[in-house]
């Protein structure tokens, strides 16, 4: 018997999939807001978080890194019908344990669960394929335009719309490294003046290095 959290905000979907869940002698909670869910999850401590990537009030990728800054090492399969696959490769990276598309067959559903539970990760084969060729592409455009890994963090940051004071204290850097960054970064994008940042980002987004 596990205990799974589902987080979704489409009631008819929680309904259903916390009776299969149950039908298999799991204890399932289910929530329709992902805040509510990070505040509550915690005290559950569940073996399993089944959530979607897109909901209204916090994304699956805010979700996923929320849970990380809590401590909550619980492992996070996203179920979705997400056929953005860059978003499944973002969520995988920042740590989620697999990934099943909800037009899964019950069974189906279940026995990748499985394979979750006992450690693995688990990705269907044709979305395993896009995600390689996304990591592929990512790692070329690394490569052609020279970025380090530290320069992708801070770009990634300056996306998000971080400071530079909240970059240092995000990175455990001096804001004078990330200057130093920054600088490297904007002269491999090949930009510079004053509206740099928004330039790279602009850049960045339209040779796939960020996503929006």
């Amino acid at each position: 018997m596990n205990k799974i959290v589902i987080i979704d905000d489409h009631q008819l979907f929680l309904y259903g999939l916390k009776l299969t869940l149950e039908n298999e002698n799991n204890v399932v909670t289910t929530f329709d807001n992902p805040i509510k869910a990070l505040a509550e999850i915690k005290n559950i401590q569940p073996d399993l978080i089944l959530m979607d990537l897109y909901m209204p009030e916090m994304n699956g990728l805010s979700m996923i890194e929320a849970l990380t800054e809590a401590d909550i090492a619980s492992p996070v399969v996203i179920l979705s019908a997400c056929e953005d696959y860059l978003d499944v490769h973002y969520a995988l990276q920042k740590g989620a344990m697999g990934f099943i598309p909800k037009s899964y067959a019950p069974t189906d559903m279940l026995n990748a669960l499985q394979t979750v539970f006992t450690g693995d990760i688990f990705v269907p084969e044709n979305v395993l394929l896009e995600i390689e060729s996304i990591a592929s592409l990512e790692e070329q455009n690394k490569k052609t335009f020279h970025l380090s890994e530290r320069q992708i963090q801070i770009l990634q940051l300056i996306y998000a719309g971080k400071k530079n004071r909240e970059i240092a204290d995000e990175l455990c850097i001096s804001k004078d490294t990330v200057k130093f960054h920054q600088k490297g970064l904007y002269t491999a994008l090949e930009v510079s003046g004053s509206s740099s940042r928004l330039k790279a980002v602009e850049k960045a987004l339209s040779i796939g290095l960020l996503k929006v």
